[in-house]
């Protein structure tokens, strides 16, 4: 996995994949159906989670905030959001 990538994106399409390999010995039964269900959902708001956490990023910084709030590594502040935009 890239530092760039979406953690829960790929853990997603794993745990579907597990889900799908279950189902396949299990038959889609209501407990496979269900836990495809809630295992997507989770992972979805995760992601989401995620990139909203990369977005707050760019808002903190791009309004002008540097050196405005005690205790803030900018260099790392920039530097997270590179690894996060893949630059």
């Amino acid at each position: 996995m890239s530092e760039t990538e979406n953690y829960h994106v790929r853990m997603a399409k794993f745990r579907q994949e597990g889900v799908h390999e279950w189902q396949g010995r299990e038959g889609e039964t209501d407990a496979t159906c269900i836990a495809t269900a809630l295992d997507a959902q989770t992972e979805a708001t995760l992601a989401l989670a995620y990139e909203q956490r990369t977005s707050n990023l760019i808002a903190f910084y791009a309004d002008g905030n540097e050196g405005t709030v005690p205790g803030i590594d900018y260099v790392a502040l920039v530097d997270q959001i590179k690894v996060r935009l893949g630059l």
